[in-house]
């Protein structure tokens, strides 16, 4: 092993290293992380220049002792055969491994070294209770080679800490698994930029230990622009978009809206309302009370990742995000770990609404108003908006944003979630029923009741028949709930009998004046 500067509290500045050329007798099992070929303590505004590290369990580590590693340049040669290639680790809870350079660096192995065995080409991590902030790390053109066959598992970077800001620029990715990275803590804010790989569909691997998102691969292969943001859905204006869903009651078309008092509720139509009370238009937003929120319900079975926007009157901090997750069969999933990771909050469960809400209120000051979520793999269907929580919140307008590599249903307004609620930001009902008039004299009438689910007193009601007369007058008035009543009357000077046709009812919530 070559060790390169003093450890402890002592600073090791402007070294100058070059020509570093370690390669191991013999081929490293990787069974001991103390196998490690170099190893560079708290170096600080210092140049290192390494040719070749070869055969280790660990190729090079920069170690932050006693005190930290920092403000230095690594130019990186040919790192073989090494179960973790570079290791960017902390000792201690006094040391620091932050704003370093790396230029280059070729990670690679060769074909049946440890081949069942998992690799990576970068780590970053800590002994426990040591440093864990690990940021602004910025690697310029790295070359993976990791030889991923059969089960074994083979990823350029392996970030176990809760830092932020590991940058990764040009990377290729030959022989690796589809991850540039796997996450097991609560780093965010982590960009992995790839030239090339062999396939465009690469990710970021959160384990369950992660308790964040917000990171990006940004893949030029094949698709150079496949990770940037998809416009999914949005309100530019809840005021005019605001109905009155009943005599008490308002919603905002294309908006579900989410109450998070206590429930019994198991399936995702149930958690779905088209409308409540204690949502007060003003003169330019929806008042939402604490416990009402808006969002929308997606199909995440393959689209993982989305970021919420959202601005209050004046804008003004506050309102909480909040999540409702559900499996295939649309049953509500309860406080399973990993089902919900945000990128600057923790999400907390919330066992009496059944659903996640953020730790924090959003605001700018906080550094949290722009957030990711991201869900697990096993969410198939994700409610997700905003909720007052800590107390009313004037919300003006809400946008989703997701990646483009997918295109996720927004299932607001469809059939899947009426159930009992009948509607979720919808304005308008319709339903359709075949009629056989009986025989109408001039002038005479016929009434039928039409289930119209959503329907309340004071909606807007309408009727058309499908009929090759034009003198049958129709009328339509919401009679009851999910009832409304249509007249038709012979407006002619003849006798009709006509046979069944399609009657179709519509009918539209009034818009708050």
């Amino acid at each position: 092993m070559l060790v390169l500067g003093d450890g402890g509290t002592l600073r090791n500045a402007e070294k100058l290293y070059t020509g570093l050329n370690v390669i191991r007798a013999t081929q490293s099992d990787w069974s001991s992380e103390a196998d490690i070929g170099i190893t560079v303590r708290n170096v600080d505004a210092s140049q290192i220049e390494l040719r070749r590290v070869e055969g280790f369990t660990i190729g090079m580590r920069t170690l932050g002792d006693g005190r930290g590693v920092e403000d230095s340049t690594f130019t990186l040669g040919r790192i073989v055969n090494n179960r973790i290639g570079l290791d960017i680790w902390c000792a201690t809870a006094t040391a620091w491994n932050t704003s370093v350079r790396y230029y280059g660096g070729h990670f690679a192995h060769a074909t049946g070294v440890n081949a069942s065995q998992d690799r990576f080409g970068i780590r970053l991590g800590n002994e426990p209770g040591a440093y864990a902030n690990h940021n602004r790390h910025v690697f310029d053109a790295p070359n993976f080679e990791l030889r991923q066959a059969g089960g074994n598992i083979a990823i350029p970077f392996l970030n176990q800490t809760s830092g932020s800001a590991i940058i990764a620029r040009n990377m290729r990715m030959e022989a690796c698994s589809p991850l540039a990275a796997r996450h097991t803590a609560g780093a965010q804010d982590c960009e992995y930029d790839v030239a090339w790989t062999n396939t465009y569909l690469v990710g970021i691997d959160y384990t369950a230990t992660a308790n964040r998102c917000g990171n990006a691969v940004i893949n030029r292969h094949r698709a150079p622009a496949s990770r940037f943001q998809r416009f999914l859905a949005g309100v530019p204006n809840t005021r005019a978009a605001a109905f009155r869903q009943s005599a008490t009651e308002v919603g905002v078309e294309g908006l579900i809206t989410i109450a998070t008092s206590t429930t019994t509720a198991t399936f995702m139509a149930d958690f779905c309302f088209n409308g409540l009370t204690d949502l007060t238009p003003t003169d330019r937003a929806v008042t939402l009370a604490a416990n009402r929120g808006l969002g929308w319900v997606l199909d995440t079975s393959q689209a993982k990742e989305f970021a919420l926007a959202h601005w209050l009157t004046s804008g003004a901090s506050g309102g909480r995000l909040f999540v409702r997750v559900f499996d295939g069969a649309g049953n509500v999933r309860e406080d399973i770990a990993g089902d919900v990771l945000a990128s600057i909050t923790t999400m907390q469960w919330n066992g009496p609404a059944k659903g996640w809400n953020a730790g924090a209120p959003m605001d700018d000051a906080n550094f949290n108003r722009r957030q990711t979520i991201r869900v697990g793999a096993s969410v198939a269907y994700a409610q997700v908006g905003v909720i007052g929580f800590d107390g009313p919140i004037d919300l003006q307008s809400l946008r989703l944003y997701g990646l483009p590599e997918a295109a996720p249903a927004v299932l607001n307004g469809t059939p899947l979630l009426t159930g009992a609620l009948f509607g979720s930001g919808r304005r308008e009902f319709a339903a359709e029923v075949s009629w056989d008039l009986p025989n109408l004299p001039p002038g005479a009438t016929a009434l039928i009741d039409v289930t119209v689910n959503g329907a309340r007193a004071g909606d807007l009601a309408q009727a058309s028949l499908v009929s090759s007369t034009r003198f049958i007058e129709l009328d339509a008035a919401v009679w009851s709930n999910n009832t409304v009543r249509v007249m038709a009357r012979n407006i002619s000077a003849a006798t009709f009998d006509l046979a069944a046709a399609t009657l179709s009812v519509g009918v539209v919530k009034r818009r708050v004046p």
